[in-house]
């Protein structure tokens, strides 16, 4: 686990997006003594921090938790069971504050000071991915006073709905400022764009913490504005070269061999056919060995966890997923932006992805059990089966438990350094949204 900043920074020096002449432009001859960094240099830490976050130890945790992968050996046993500590969670916190959301608000700054409105518009949406995620995975989170070391050392904890808000009002002010940008529009960037524009990922992203809150009509409204195209979703970008690789494979094969798996996951029965699917998936034959080797994630070549496997952040399947779930729910058309989703499938799969005429409930697991199947490490699958209340009945390990967790545990590097902390929350403790 110490090497994934190694290889993160190899990352960022590795994409060849740009030459790597723009990273150094403007520095000065001695690299020890340099005063400032361009933002756009500094923007690219923050992006790092937000792949990190989305495919790394959390995105781990939370397949497991929802079943989608097994821990098989060493302390991993102990995670398929939820037997996790509070020191289990202080990379990402650190990872989230001073690696990430500092590094982006700082070249939100510099942005500003430059009136480089672009700049300033993807670090905004950097950070309200930051803090989207945070607030959705612990609750209560620091924000406000977060960062400030000087005059607030022991920031206070913002309530779980005022983060999202926050994180809103950043989409918000970051989609006026971005305008029809594509991603490949900031140098140095370590996403894949393929014609993504910024705008387009932001509305995603509203979508996506509106649907936190249960905000249903206002998810519907940005999803129907976001990402609209397969080619339009935002991907990290990776490649064979040492410490450049897909964080999975570098976790399953560089790093922790044989730790997590598939044996017997929720996931791999419902592709496999070893459980019945809401929706009848023949296609699924097919989509099974680009996840699963066996009982083992697909790290070879053309495996979803392959060496130079993009990983997707904010995606084109995520969006019509929301679209639809939030038109189930307010009574709009749920169907159309589903069946797109089955379409797209079949397209990138083969075989048979059946349209659905179902409605109400029906429908509305359908689609959550399709996302579920579609996005094989997201957070977004830990949110959306705590949101519904496990409405596609993951199944429930450990001995005892009567849900899955419902939050991370507060870092230990929290507990003993902020005097604000306000005490520790029981894994299985629904965060406020979720009540």
């Amino acid at each position: 686990m110490k090497n994934i900043k190694k290889y993160m920074l190899a990352i960022a020096l590795g994409f060849g997006l740009v030459s790597c002449s723009n990273y150094t432009d403007g520095f000065n001859e001695n690299p020890n003594s340099f005063t400032s960094a361009p933002g756009d240099l500094i923007v690219g830490q923050a992006e790092l921090e937000v792949i990190k976050l989305s495919a790394s130890n959390a995105s781990r945790f939370a397949g497991i938790f929802t079943d989608q992968f097994t821990g098989e050996d060493r302390q991993y046993i102990l995670v398929d069971r939820y037997d996790v500590t509070t020191g289990d969670f202080n990379d990402e916190w650190d990872d989230i504050y001073v690696d990430g959301l500092a590094q982006a608000q700082q070249a939100r700054k510099s942005g500003e000071e430059a009136g480089n409105e672009l700049l300033v518009g993807v670090s905004e949406i950097m950070e309200a991915i930051l803090i989207g995620e945070t607030a959705s995975l612990w609750g209560d989170v620091p924000y406000s006073t977060a960062n400030d070391i000087l005059n607030n050392p022991h920031p206070t904890y913002d309530s779980q709905q005022s983060v999202l808000d926050a994180a809103q009002k950043l989409l918000s002010d970051a989609i006026g400022r971005v305008g029809d940008a594509e991603v490949v529009s900031v140098y140095g960037t370590p996403f894949v764009g393929n014609g993504a524009k910024w705008a387009e990922i932001a509305h995603t992203l509203k979508a996506r913490y509106y649907l936190v809150a249960k905000d249903y009509a206002n998810a519907l409204a940005h999803a129907q504005m976001g990402i609209n195209s397969p080619d339009g979703s935002l991907l990290s970008s990776h490649r064979a070269d040492a410490g450049a690789r897909n964080l999975y494979y570098q976790f399953l094969i560089d790093e922790r061999e044989g730790y997590l798996g598939a044996t017997g996951s929720n996931l791999h029965n419902l592709l496999d056919g070893t459980r019945d699917r809401y929706l009848d998936t023949p296609g699924d034959t097919l989509r099974l060995p680009v996840y699963f080797d066996g009982n083992k994630l697909n790290s070879n070549p053309g495996g979803y966890f392959a060496i130079d496997a993009s990983f997707p952040i904010v995606s084109y399947i995520e969006n019509k997923l929301i679209e639809a779930e939030a038109a189930a729910r307010t009574g709009g058309d749920a169907l159309t932006p589903f069946n797109e989703v089955r379409d797209h499938l079949a397209s990138v799969y083969g075989g048979d992805f059946p349209h659905s005429s179902a409605s109400g409930d029906d429908l509305i697991k359908q689609i959550l059990e399709e996302k579920y199947c579609s996005l094989p490490g997201s957070l977004q699958i830990f949110h959306d089966v705590r949101r519904t209340k496990n409405m596609i009945d993951v199944p429930i390990k450990g001995t005892g438990f009567t849900t899955i967790p419902q939050r991370f545990y507060y870092p230990q590097i929290e507990i003993s350094t902020n005097d604000n902390f306000p005490g520790l929350v029981d894994l299985f403790e629904p965060t406020p949204v979720n009540k």
